[in-house]
């Protein structure tokens, strides 16, 4: 079980219930979120785009002769154009995965997992799934035992028009380790 930070372990206790004990709890790993996102093809994809963007933008910048094709002071145009439209595609990016790796709490309790997120604007986003919700639970690991849990609830799928809730509990450091204490708690699913 990780240590959570004290503003985080409070929020926590917060949600649990009266006779509810807490058997593990997690915050998705930063590294883990890091490098997913870099690794996402669609990222690759998107810093590609804007990468040749940039040497668009050089290429027009020589052809109306606003640089010489034959000078040195191109490169030194052209190669800080291209890091800086890389920085600036992927700094939001992983701001966005240090508030995610920063503001999650995953745990499981003698009664249920729960996920819960505190949001930009400091409203919390609190999902819980009981053992007689979870209806399936599907585990993608990576070869260094990181992975993520996806979870399957019940609710709300009885009906004609609704289908079952996943979430998922992303980026965890030994994704198998948790999956076998859910299975454990609430039986295979």
């Amino acid at each position: 079980m990780q240590t959570l930070p004290q503003s985080l372990q409070s929020r926590l206790d917060r949600e649990l219930d009266e006779g509810e004990s807490l058997n593990w709890s997690a915050q998705p790993s930063y590294r883990i979120l890091k490098r997913d996102m870099i690794k996402s093809w669609r990222v690759f994809f998107v810093l590609l785009s804007l990468l040749a963007a940039a040497f668009i933008l050089v290429g027009i910048l020589a052809h109306y002769d606003l640089m010489d094709e034959d000078s040195p002071l191109s490169f030194f145009i052209a190669a800080p154009v291209t890091l800086a439209s890389a920085a600036l595609l992927l700094w939001p990016m992983l701001h966005h995965a240090k508030h995610i790796a920063n503001n999650t709490i995953y745990a499981i309790t003698n009664k249920r997992a729960l996920i819960i997120t505190i949001n930009r604007d400091k409203s919390i986003t609190e999902r819980d799934y009981r053992a007689d919700e979870l209806i399936h639970l599907a585990r993608t690991e990576f070869p260094d035992g990181s992975g993520t849990l996806t979870l399957e609830s019940a609710r709300g799928a009885g009906t004609s028009n609704q289908v079952a809730v996943r979430h998922q509990l992303r980026a965890l450091e030994n994704v198998l380790e948790v999956e076998r204490l859910l299975r454990a708690q609430f039986g295979n699913a």
